[in-house]
């Protein structure tokens, strides 16, 4: 075997593994992100009338 199959397989080997890893990272970074904009949404605010009275419940946040 030549020296340039082998350099040409390690680089594809290579690039292989990095763009799993970067594919694996934007999945994760999108995960994160839709969690962390859970948590900065405004909690929803849930109205029960009880007689005259108004009471409210805010949710708590996950």
């Amino acid at each position: 075997m030549s020296t340039n199959v082998i350099v040409t397989a390690i680089s594809i080997a290579a690039f292989a593994g990095f763009m799993i890893g970067y594919t694996i990272a934007w999945w994760q970074r999108g995960r994160y992100l839709a969690k962390s904009l859970d948590d900065v949404a405004e909690p929803e605010v849930t109205t029960l009338v009880v007689g005259d009275l108004e009471t409210r419940f805010r949710r708590s946040q996950r």
